[in-house]
């Protein structure tokens, strides 16, 4: 009951705090969708207006008439703040230049995103195919992977991995290349939380140097040659470990098919890059242009003084 009042007072004060706004807009010209005095927001405005709201405010102007008059009334304002724009900057000449920077600044990017979008860029499939014959190691390399068992023999971060532990890691390495069963040794030993559940198990694969993992880890990994053997003893930020190799995914390739989609966004985006690079060169300063450097070396001789 309490809810549902206080929803119904919310759209009575919109309602009131919005009334001339609503009787305005019902009185638009034609081709408008607001007036408000002498600032308009014509219909393909507001089309545009409505493409740049979030989800969330298309999805309230739409079911809440007292939620669009508050959208309405942001958009008048904000071009009744904008056509003041030109009135304080030629008032204020300390901002003069800095409002009209900020144009150029915004109309040069302006530009050259319109050419962007609108550079019409060819057909790389032949030579996509061409790339992943010759360049298959940039596009479509499956690294070589493996998976491990470990024993670690924790050692808080902040200290130091004394010769007694050293001592006793080496001599449960010598006892499982000598045949000695992993996963006893594992619950003798490993200090890793849940390592005698896992039967010290590393159940992700790896490539040599995959973020995430302690460097070390991966490259004692990488020196084992067969599986079942371990690597030495490997110091890592957590401890020691005894690494022991479980299973190798040899490198392979990817099909063109899997990274087609890559090369092509690739070879468009290098091509894009030219266009602009190009575009860009023809507003250059040219041969013609003319310089006062007497000018421009009296603006910029205090700057010299203070080096």
């Amino acid at each position: 009951m309490i809810e549902s009042m206080y929803q119904t007072m919310k759209i009575f004060r919109k309602i009131f705090f919005f009334l001339p706004l609503l009787l305005a807009v019902s009185a638009v010209a034609q081709d408008s969708v607001v007036e408000d005095g002498s600032v308009i927001i014509s219909d393909k405005e507001f089309e545009y207006l409505v493409t740049r709201w979030t989800p969330q405010m298309r999805d309230v102007a739409v079911q809440d008439q007292g939620d669009r008059l508050e959208l309405i009334n942001m958009a008048l304002a904000n071009k009744k703040i904008a056509a003041i724009a030109d009135d304080v900057a030629k008032d204020n000449a300390d901002v003069t230049w800095q409002y009209l920077a900020g144009l150029e600044v915004y109309k040069r990017n302006f530009v050259l995103q319109w050419y962007r979008d609108n550079i019409q860029k060819p057909d790389f499939s032949d030579l996509a195919k061409e790339q992943y014959t010759v360049k298959r190691d940039k596009y479509a390399a499956i690294p070589e992977r493996r998976i491990s068992s470990h024993i670690l023999f924790a050692v808080p971060i902040e200290n130091p991995i004394d010769d007694a532990l050293r001592q006793e890691a080496q001599a449960v390495l010598d006892e499982l290349r000598a045949g000695a069963d992993f996963v006893s040794m594992v619950k003798l030993h490993s200090g890793e939380p849940g390592a005698a559940a896992k039967e010290g198990k590393f159940d992700r694969w790896l490539a040599f140097g995959d973020k995430g993992i302690s460097p070390p880890y991966t490259q004692g990994l990488f020196t084992i040659e067969n599986v079942g053997d371990y690597a030495d003893l490997v110091t890592t930020q957590f401890g020691l470990h005894i690494i022991r190799l479980d299973g190798i995914q040899e490198k392979g390739y990817k099909t063109f098919e899997e990274v087609e989609s890559t090369i092509v966004e690739k070879l468009e985006s290098e091509y894009v890059q030219l266009a602009m690079k190009d575009y860009l060169t023809q507003f250059h300063i040219s041969d013609d242009a003319v310089i006062d450097n007497e000018a421009i070396d009296r603006i910029l001789e205090p700057y010299a003084s203070q080096e």
